[in-house]
């Protein structure tokens, strides 16, 4: 029996009388663990007909959630809950909603719940996954120190949430590859065997040698990355994104290479660099973006304000007259969850603004508010930027 069943069984024994004095003592120190234990209890324990709201919060992260959704809830019970039944039936529709669901509520009820799940939403955090060239997974999480050693002798220096190579003399040169994988709502930096600095966003990964040999330094990235590649003359650093390639010797850059992105684009921060699609090429100069589309059809480069393309290294989103959709994208792959806009005008009403990269969700979707045109809503499990649009 699972941990939460068990709670739910011990409970439900309590309310009935029948609970023993080792279940109790085990109730006890489940309570004890926390206040959000002790506040679940309560709205839990009063009747045995809540208690399989216990299983669907526990499914969703009992932790993350109810933490959030509790806060909501007591700010506004007050008001909008006054009497003991509404009161449970809010608490009913946020679980039924993390579960999938909607109960049949009256409107205010479901605003509630529906405000609730938004304000449960937090930013990303520093987090991905290492593989080996044994096919290793490793977790690169917050907390604890370990060192790895490849094959070929090299060492990797894990320190909570960073991660970096240390190049030893090798009688025999082995070449092998590591990729380190960031998943959704996460973001994560390391440092190479030659001394290049990679930060990786959401939804992105890096293919990498374990130690670069006398040739040129080349890696594979998917997603969003910021390079500030270290200086070697003799060897150019090479990025291989889709169609893309970015050849270096030492400069500072970054390239996005979503997938659900029209284009691949590579901005130039400090130095120069080459980009190469097919038989096309161009060199950047700083304060120049190159944009190639997935089909070959776009080729162009363009003067950016390029600081702005690598502010989410800084904790910034920083948007220039962009499209919803398109900080649609940006904001899931950060949250995690599924944003989507809804309006005719989702690919031409553009925001522009700078906003804190690790606000809350619900604090995003207040600033985009200010502009009279945008609003966040749930349905049917996911997020939505509604488009308001009164210009007729």
């Amino acid at each position: 029996m699972s941990f939460e069943n068990q709670i739910k069984e011990i409970l439900k024994a309590r309310l009935e009388g029948t609970a023993t004095e080792e279940e109790l003592a085990i109730l006890r120190e489940w309570l004890d663990r926390s206040p959000q234990n002790r506040e679940l209890a309560e709205l839990l324990e009063e009747s045995a007909e809540n208690l399989p709201l216990l299983g669907r919060i526990y499914g969703y992260d009992e932790q993350r959630v109810w933490g959030n959704i509790r806060k909501a809830a007591r700010r506004r019970r007050m008001r909008m809950l006054a009497a003991t039944a509404r009161k449970y039936a809010a608490v009913a529709a946020v679980a039924a909603l993390l579960a999938g669901g909607w109960w049949t509520l009256g409107r205010r009820a479901e605003r509630l719940a529906r405000q609730a799940y938004i304000e449960q939403l937090t930013p990303g955090v520093r987090g991905a996954v290492l593989t080996l060239s044994s096919g290793e997974n490793v977790a690169l999480e917050a907390g604890g120190q370990r060192m790895l050693v490849e094959q070929d002798g090299t060492r990797l220096e894990i320190a909570g949430e960073e991660l970096a190579y240390h190049k030893v003399e090798a009688e025999q040169e082995i070449p092998m590859t590591n990729t380190v994988t960031v998943p959704r709502g996460k973001e994560f930096s390391l440092r190479l065997s030659d001394g290049t600095q990679v930060w990786l966003n959401s939804e992105s990964s890096l293919v990498f040698p374990v130690r670069f040999g006398d040739g040129p330094r080349e890696v594979t990235v998917t997603g969003e990355a910021y390079f500030d590649v270290a200086h070697d003359a003799s060897r150019r650093f090479v990025v291989h994104a889709d169609t893309v390639s970015v050849s270096v010797y030492g400069t500072a850059f970054n390239i996005s290479s979503y997938a659900d992105e029209g284009a691949i684009e590579t901005t130039l921060v400090r130095g120069s660099v080459e980009v190469r699609s097919g038989h096309r090429r161009a060199m950047l100069q700083p304060g120049q973006q190159a944009r190639v589309g997935r089909e070959g059809a776009i080729f162009d480069v363009r003067q950016v304000a390029a600081e702005d393309y690598a502010a989410w290294t800084r904790g910034l989103f920083t948007f220039n007259d962009e499209t919803i959709a398109s900080i649609c994208r940006k904001l899931s792959r950060w949250y995690g969850v599924e944003i989507v806009p809804r309006g005719v005008d989702a690919d031409k009403v553009r925001y522009t603004g700078v906003v804190k990269r690790y606000e809350t969700f619900a604090e995003m979707a207040r600033l985009l508010a200010r502009t009279d045109q945008i609003r966040a809503d749930v349905e049917e499990g996911k997020i939505v930027l509604c488009i308001d649009r009164d210009d007729d």
